[in-house]
């Protein structure tokens, strides 16, 4: 659910980079909501094609899912405009899918770090490091960087350099 709040958080974000995860779980649950308009344009309109409901669902994730499917592609290192791909009839949608499960190009890219929020806790982890209390021990201030790298909300890299920042 997450995911799909933070693509529709960055509506009109074409910028950036989107992880599978996100991707998939945001394409996950648009084409669920879009099964249950289907089923309710049956069962309450008794329409026999796309009606009332699925345009309702549709229309609000249209903008999402183009800017998702860009970030997609930038966290592969493909240029956004390879999703007019999807314009070629069966090709094009197979071609996406296919982009949509690459791996994402490791560290920073063209279109910016691997995982922005994840570069952004990075750093208020090394700010909240670089100003610890006097009180606090190296020890403990080591126990806290194990947790963050184990947690994965810092990477060994990182881990690595506050490590050297905290023993000099």
């Amino acid at each position: 659910m997450t995911a799909y709040l933070d693509a529709m958080r960055r509506y009109f974000d074409f910028s950036g980079r989107a992880t599978r995860t996100q991707f998939w779980l945001f394409s996950l649950t648009v084409l669920v909501l879009g099964i249950a308009a289907i089923v309710l344009d049956t069962a309450v309109l008794g329409a026999s094609k796309p009606s009332l409901f699925t345009w309702l669902v549709y229309f609000p994730h249209l903008i999402p899912s183009i800017a998702v499917t860009i970030r997609r592609l930038h966290d592969s290192d493909k240029s956004g405009w390879w999703i007019l791909l999807g314009l070629v009839p069966l090709v094009g949608v197979v071609a996406l899918i296919v982009f949509g499960c690459l791996p994402s190009s490791s560290g920073r890219n063209r279109f910016g770090a691997a995982d922005e929020q994840h570069a952004a806790a990075s750093a208020a982890v090394a700010a909240t490091a670089q100003t610890a209390p006097q009180g606090a021990s190296i020890v403990d201030q080591m126990e806290k960087l194990t947790a963050l790298r184990a947690s994965g909300a810092i990477d060994d890299a990182e881990f690595q350099r506050m490590k050297a920042n905290l023993l000099h």
